[in-house]
Order: structure tokens, then sequence, then C-alpha cells
């Protein structure tokens, strides 16, 4: 008898432990991703695309409600330049084109740009991109040693260049190096469709032209690459205001507690100094939304845009996207029951053999009362 007391004792211990065991969130609310990223084009007064501001979830537990979003200002663009020389490889035009090389990996870095080159001759010899002032610069005199030919025809470059860039290029540039042809001559030689890249020629006879920029030097050639690049910024400064319902119904905080970022604690709004900004440089921060315990109901089921429109200050100038969808992630909140991932149907075994077990020795303690009442 005394056993059966025993055993009774740790059945009830189990019972207490299993049903302390959250089996079931019968009212959970979760998170539902619907637009995980947006990217916003912003310009200057001139209409000039002039940078990006993009958001993306980066990290998500979606069952406990939270998410991380990282908020990126992107000066960069990707960056692919083709140098063509056309029927000529002299030493001074080579030496040049490595100055030039060095000239814009010292001043727009390397981690956005490459640098590819081909000579027409007999054939068209390539040289495949590059990101190293070296690489490139070994390409060049491997292209100076190069036998100059007729054979190969310019179009047929052109046409290998545009085949040759890639498709994460923001910004392919060519440019077509020629001792001896005007700006004029070399584009009837053009039928290949370089509308969608920036076409530079060098050589010594400029001349005004509408299709493509015509320059005789390296500074200028410079000059006119880094005009396609986007421009440094100074005293940049981006507010970030977060929708309203989402203040309510989110604990919201910055990550990793950045220096030039803070979060206002009434509004919520992410107010984000980056100071001075240079060309090809990007910078990020990012913040954690937590689900509260106690939402309202009213978005249950509803999109909702994690901000409102951003502002964003630069060069003196203030830009306001009225348009919140354009820089957004969009969330969904969900309340329905969801099995604990943690438990499992494993606690449904362990409740089930626990009752059985408690039922056998209830059966048991019964039928040894009745034997001791005879």
């Amino acid at each position: 008898m005394k056993a059966i007391k025993k055993i009774a004792i740790m059945v009830c211990v189990l019972i207490i432990g299993v049903y302390n065991l959250p089996i079931i969130n019968a009212a959970n609310n979760r998170i539902e991703i619907v637009q995980k990223a947006k990217q916003y084009l912003f310009k200057n007064t001139e209409g000039e695309v002039v940078g990006t501001l993009r958001q993306e979830i980066t990290q998500q537990d979606l069952v406990n409600g939270e998410i991380t979003i990282e908020l990126t200002l992107n000066n960069a663009k990707n960056t692919e330049i083709i140098y063509i020389f056309n029927n000529t490889n002299d030493q001074t035009t080579i030496d040049n084109f490595k100055q030039l090389t060095e000239d814009i990996f010292t001043g727009f870095g390397t981690e956005y740009v490459k640098i590819g080159s081909t000579l027409v001759s007999s054939e068209l010899i390539n040289k495949p991109f590059k990101q190293t002032i070296s690489e490139v610069a070994s390409a060049l005199d491997e292209l100076s040693q190069e036998s100059v030919n007729t054979g190969a025809n310019l179009n047929q470059a052109i046409e290998n260049a545009l085949a040759t860039f890639s498709s994460e290029s923001d910004n392919k540039i060519i440019v077509l190096v020629d001792g001896t042809a005007t700006p004029t001559d070399l584009l009837t030689q053009i039928t290949a469709d370089f509308s969608d890249t920036t076409l530079i020629i060098y050589t010594s006879n400029t001349e005004t032209i509408d299709e493509a920029i015509s320059v005789s030097n390296i500074d200028d050639t410079y000059t006119n690459i880094n005009n396609t690049l986007i421009p440094a910024k100074n005293g940049t400064s981006i507010v970030m205001p977060l929708a309203s319902y989402i203040v309510e119904n989110f604990e919201v905080s910055l990550v990793g507690n950045p220096d030039n970022a803070t979060l206002n604690e009434t509004t919520k709004a992410i107010q984000w100094n980056v100071g001075d900004v240079s060309t090809n440089q990007i910078e990020k921060i990012s913040y954690k939304l937590n689900l509260k315990s106690v939402i309202d109901d009213s978005i249950i089921g509803l999109d909702l845009l994690v901000n409102e429109a951003p502002t964003i200050i630069f060069n003196g100038n203030t830009v306001q996207n009225t348009d919140a969808n354009q820089c957004s992630p969009i969330i969904k909140i969900l309340n329905e029951a969801i099995e604990n991932p943690k438990t499992g149907i494993v606690n449904y075994i362990i409740l089930g053999s626990t009752l059985l077990a408690l039922g056998a020795i209830t059966f048991v303690i019964s039928k040894n009362k009745k034997i001791e009442s005879l």
C-alpha cells in the first residue's frame, strides 16, 4: 500500500510539471512578412537621382513577434568600365590609362568599381574585369605588347563590351580610345545600341557630339567618369518616423546603440545623423521591433507599413518622400492558435501517458479498498 502511495505522489508531480509546460498558445499573436524590403530613390533639386534609402527585414522570429530592420543609405553605384583601344596601343597612351586607373581606384575605391580592357586588332584581345590598380596595369602592359593589325572592327568591340557588362552593374562606361579618327567618324562605325551605357571617346580630335562625350586628356576622362557616380553629401541626416500603430503595438529599440542615431522616446522616430558621406560610401543602422503582449485587435490581419515618409537632409537641402510605401517593409499581425515549437506533440504524449498511469493506480487503489472492506 505504501508503494502505491509513493507512485501516486510521483504521478501527481508529473502532472503538475506537464501542466506547467506551455503545450499550446491558444491565442498567440505572430508576424507575417508581406514585403521584406523596399528602396527609395531620392533626388536633388534638379531631379537627378543622388542616392537610395533602403529598408530590409534582415532577421525575424515571427512566432514570437520579433523583427530586425536594416536601414541603408547607399551613396554608391556598382560601376564597370571597359577601355577599348581601337587599333592603337602605343606606350604613351597605355601609360596614360594606367594613370587613369590609379586615379579611379584611389578616388572611388575598389569595392564598387571594376575595370576591363580590349584591343581591336586582327581579333579582339580582351582582358577581364579587375579591381586592383596592379592587375589592371598588368593587363594594359600585356595589350601594349600585342601587334596592331586590321581584322576585327570597332562595332564588334562595342557589342562585346555591352555583352561583358554584368547584370549587377548600375553604371556601365565604355572609354573608346582612338589616335586618329574624329568622334563623328567613330560613331558612324557603331550600330550597336549603347543607349544605357556612357560612351566616352578619347581622341585628339575632340568635337561636340550628342551621342557620346568627347575628351582629349586623362583629366577630362576622369571628370566625366566621376560625373556618372553619386556625388558626395555634406551634413546628411535622416528622420524615419515609425507608423503610430507600430509605436503603440511594438517595443522599439536601436540595435548596437550606434553613436550617430537616436530614438525619440515619445514618437519613436529614428533620428540618424549620418554626417558627410563620400562617393561610393554606404552607411547602415538597424532597429528591432518586438510585438507587445497586448495589442490593438483592430489592426490584426491588416497590411501594415512599418514607417511613415522619411525626411532626408543633405547639402543644406531637404527631401521628403510623401509616399511611405516607397521606403517601408510591410508586415501583418496574425492571431491564431500555434503549437509551441519548443514542446510540440511530445507534451501530449507525456500528458496522455501520465493520465493512463494515474488511471491504473486509481483502479488498483479502488480494488484494494474493496478487498479490505470484505
